[in-house]
């Protein structure tokens, strides 16, 4: 059994955190919302089956019980999404009983139902992340680096904090009325050029329930806008969670831009990443974290993971994944 030494941890953070010279980066997973009481995935599965009306929840199920295990929200999407693939939008072919415009019209009402029940929380409940940006606003100061934070959380919590507490950040969209995704402004190796310097950065990796895909002027190839207390127009369609197959090449670019730069961050040299509230069930990105460590010696990760408590004692003893990961 591995024994932990928490002042020890505690100093050795304090250490590399004083550090001004090292780039800093944050990667925050689910834990960090279901804190402060949204949904986690398999909570939100349920919840978003329930609002369902009864033909789309028929079919929401029928998916699901088509997967093997059991299967989440997520997971659901990423079939629906295959199933697109292969239908388009097609009403002759079907798979399963399902024709591609079924599933389109089932994956954005399951889009739209995760939205509100993510919306569903009381602001007063964000006072963790509003303690954590009003720490950044003063730690930034400080960095000769700017500051990055990836998240594959689709909720508003750190955008909220963040302008509570005026912490300037950016996010990868460029605009006023209806800002667009600009990958060219993420994906800059010279990233202390633009934008300023003392600006964090927001990469939310699994989307974000303010993300939409616009293809509703005519002949428009479709674009990826962030808006926000905006309804869902005929031709729109929300941006959460990357399908793990191609049917879209529009909608996977920013998950694509923003894995690279997570993967870009973690060889840039002497850097630190701190990780909370994620339990590494993401393979995909797991692997990423972990080549950073294997190919850049100067990298330091620090895990902040939950264990389950001893029958007997006062214990906490890590999965075996926490270890490998720590």
């Amino acid at each position: 059994m591995d024994f932990h030494d928490p002042l020890n941890a505690v100093l050795e953070i304090r250490r590399q955190l004083a550090s001004e010279k090292r780039r800093l980066a944050f990667f925050f997973g689910a834990g960090t919302s279901m804190a402060v009481g949204i949904p986690g995935i398999d909570e939100l599965t349920e919840k978003v089956s329930d609002k369902l009306s009864d033909f789309y929840k028929v079919n929401y199920e029928k998916v699901k019980s088509s997967l093997q295990g059991n299967a989440h929200v997520e997971m659901i999407l990423n079939r629906i999404r295959l199933i697109r693939e292969l239908l388009g939008d097609s009403e002759k072919y079907k798979y399963a009983g399902l024709s591609g415009t079924i599933v389109k019209e089932l994956d954005s009402r399951i889009c739209k139902a995760i939205s509100e029940i993510v919306c569903d929380i009381p602001q007063i409940e964000t006072m963790p992340q509003l303690f954590f940006a009003q720490w950044l606003r003063e730690l930034q100061l400080k960095c000769d680096f700017p500051i990055e934070i990836f998240t594959t959380n689709y909720d508003l919590l750190f955008e909220h904090a963040f302008e509570k507490a005026n912490v300037p950040f950016f996010d990868g969209f460029v605009g006023s009325v209806a800002p667009v995704f600009t990958p060219e402004a993420v994906e800059p190796e010279n990233i202390k050029v633009y934008p300023p310097q003392g600006w964090v950065r927001l990469w939310k990796i699994h989307g974000s329930i303010n993300w939409y895909f616009d293809k509703s002027k005519t002949g428009d190839i479709g674009r990826i806008v962030r808006l926000s207390g905006w309804e869902l127009k005929p031709g729109q369609e929300l941006i959460i969670f990357p399908s793990r197959e191609k049917y879209i090449e529009s909608r996977k670019l920013p998950f694509l831009t923003f894995q690279d730069r997570l993967r870009r961050f973690l060889n840039s040299g002497e850097c630190l990443l701190i990780i909370a509230g994620y339990s590494f069930s993401d393979e995909h990105l797991n692997e990423i974290i972990f080549q950073g460590l294997r190919s850049n010696p100067r990298l330091a990760v620090t895990v902040f993971h939950y264990g389950e408590k001893e029958s007997e004692g006062d214990l906490f003893i890590l999965p075996e994944i926490g270890r490998a990961s720590c």
